[in-house]
């Protein structure tokens, strides 16, 4: 018999020893009756509520047992909830009281974390809250908003490895741990989070959002919200991504069961397959007014100020005044900022995605396109979501936001008049799937979806007809950056080209009402008017852009107003709304050229058509 077999073959002796003991008697190997008591933690301006569910740590089987059997007890349950009109941090710790037992031999597990020996967790010696506590190990920690509760599930066991000698050989005597579940709180803010120093309102991490930043392959790796993420002083946006939580095993690859992000998530690549929307964050800021008088004026840099939202709105009407952008206030709520759909829709209404390489969503109708962007929060939980937050289809009004940082120097700008190295326009992504001109039928062009983040050789390529993906050396980890709005990958995409995007923007009737035209809306199933921009009547197809309001990149951003067509900046399309096509859509097509751009709008009918797609946005509900 070699040494390895003899040493494996004495501590199955020891183990079957202490089974054959703990047969006759096993109620020395542990005791515990904690937590009887409900506690609430305060901190300043909150209260975080810890709730007792259970009357104490259950440990049914007070003897070693196997990490299976461990993980089957009865688990010992409580909430915190965070009651204040802050956002709070939090703390979990286990604070031992008193034992005659070593840390070593026993193992934990809270939610849905793999079970771990309680030494092995963080030493929380200087966060402790009972001061007589022996030791303290950090649990777990997150962040809850106002109203928001979290329940954990906690087990406590000895661990399979536990030995006679671990409890000095003494069978029956008083071998005992106590010990208490506290919680700490914290306000939000004062995490350490990472700081450009640019921005005012920091990107809202929404439960199910998980931070990205891109390594040099172009790849999405998760980010930590202590590292530079973004830094909107070097065009670099925040940007976040929802993975598939119906599928466990990858939402536990991320998440703990609170829903908090893991700790050891933190630097793992994203498998795009792994990924089903993707967004980048517009902060909240205002801009100086530049164009307020229906007047023209050439393509320049916007100024803008980031604010949080507390600050007073700026309410400018006049030429270098100062306004709060209106795509910030959604209904009777001021957002810090909102997300932004990182490319165009692509999958399916029944599997609607935001990411690369995909074919726009397209060939449905104004209404359709809405209850699909409706669709992520109405099934929340499989995007990692909580009733918390809205998502909706983009706004004519959230677009000219995106416009506006687009056309900054925050965006396609260095300083006031310089460009970065790509130019002050986003380039056009070109890419048709449908036929072109060769096998044309009746001598037209068949149209089809684009590809989401492609990009063509120029600011204004020709259509390139009959592709099933981006042109070579052009998809959006390479020369495809130089068509989103900040020129590199940290971007938003297919704002100039792709598909035609239908927003939320749409004109009243001679009576008031709202023109539903063909967008498979009727006038009593219209959402509430927080989701659209209304504007006013104009029966003909005239010029009169002075129906447009302050913020949504179209009236103000004008080089001629005495004429329809390519009248925008950069020579982007622009065209009115009027009675028989009266929603706005942006961005242009494939085959727009010159003419396609972030600044680019004109009219629709809103029905369903196979080079018309939208976007989404994700927002403080």
């Amino acid at each position: 018999m070699n040494k390895k077999l003899k040493i494996a073959l004495a501590s199955v002796g020891v183990l079957l020893t202490i089974c054959i003991c703990i047969g006759i008697s096993y109620a020395y190997w542990l005791t515990a009756k904690t937590q009887t008591d409900a506690n609430v933690a305060k901190a300043n301006c909150f209260d975080t509520v810890f709730i007792e569910n259970s009357s104490a740590i259950n440990l049914e089987k007070q003897f070693p047992i196997t990490d299976e059997q461990g993980e089957a007890l009865k688990p010992y349950s409580f909430t915190i909830k965070n009651t204040c009109t802050y956002s709070a941090n939090y703390q979990i710790n286990l604070e031992t009281l008193a034992s005659t037992l070593k840390l070593k031999n026993l193992r934990v597990k809270i939610g849905t974390k793999a079970s771990n020996l309680l030494s092995n967790y963080p030493d929380a010696s200087v966060s402790k809250v009972i001061s007589t506590a022996t030791d303290a190990r950090r649990l777990t920690v997150g962040t809850l908003d106002t109203g928001d509760s979290m329940t954990y599930e906690l087990r406590v066991w000895l661990d399979k490895d536990t030995t006679l000698d671990d409890i000095n050989n003494t069978v029956g005597a008083d071998n005992s741990w106590q010990g208490k579940i506290t919680v700490t709180t914290t306000l939000a803010t004062d995490i350490t989070n990472f700081d450009d120093g640019v921005i005012a309102s920091y990107p809202k991490l929404y439960q199910g959002l998980i931070p990205v930043r891109y390594d040099d392959s172009g790849n999405a790796v998760v980010a930590s919200s202590t590292e530079e993420w973004f830094n909107y002083g070097k065009h670099k946006w925040a940007n976040a991504v929802l993975v598939d939580c119906s599928d466990n095993t990858i939402k536990n690859k991320y998440f703990n069961s609170d829903m908090q992000l893991r700790e050891d998530a933190v630097g793992k690549t994203i498998s795009m397959d792994e990924i089903l929307q993707m967004y980048v964050w517009i902060p909240r800021y205002r801009y100086k007014l530049f164009n307020a008088a229906n007047g023209t004026v050439n393509e320049q840099a916007v100024q803008i100020e980031f604010e949080k939202a507390s600050a007073d709105k700026s309410t400018g009407t006049k030429n270098g005044e100062w306004l709060t952008h209106p795509a910030f206030t959604f209904g009777n709520t001021e957002l810090p900022g909102f997300w932004a759909a990182k490319f165009e829709a692509s999958g399916s209404t029944d599997n609607y995605q935001i990411k690369p390489n995909q074919k726009s969503l397209t060939s449905i109708n104004l209404a359709t396109m809405y209850n699909t962007s409706r669709s992520t929060i109405l099934n929340a939980s499989k995007y990692g979501l909580n009733n918390n937050v809205d998502t909706h289809m983009m706004k004519n009004m959230e677009w000219g936001a995106i416009a506006f940082l687009t056309n900054s120097i925050y965006g396609r700008y260095n300083d006031a008049s310089t460009c970065i190295a790509s130019g002050c326009e986003v380039w056009i992504n070109n890419i048709n799937t449908g036929y072109g001109n060769g096998t044309a039928v009746d001598g037209q062009v068949q149209w089809g979806p684009s590809i989401t983040g492609c990009a063509g050789s120029s600011t204004s390529a020709g259509v390139s007809n009959s592709q099933t993906a981006c042109a070579s050396g052009y998809d959006w980890k390479t020369k495809g950056v130089n068509a989103s709005t900040t020129g590199n990958q940290y971007g938003i995409y297919d704002m100039s080209g792709g598909a035609w995007e239908y927003v939320m923007g749409v004109q009243k009737d001679s009576s008031g009402n709202v023109q539903v035209a063909s967008s498979g809306f009727s006038t009593s199933s219209l959402p509430d008017s927080k989701y659209y921009d209304l504007y006013d009547y104009q029966a003909a197809d005239g010029v009169g852009y002075t129906r447009y309001h302050l913020g949504d990149a179209t009236r103000e951003i004008l080089k001629n107003t005495s004429s329809h067509g390519g009248n925008a900046w950069w020579s982007d399309y622009s065209y009115n709304i009027y009675s028989s096509y009266p929603w706005v859509h942006r961005g242009g097509s494939y085959s727009d050229g010159t003419y396609a751009g972030v600044f680019t709008f004109s009219w629709t009918n809103a029905g369903g058509t196979t080079h018309s797609s939208f976007r989404s946005v994700l927002t403080a509900g």
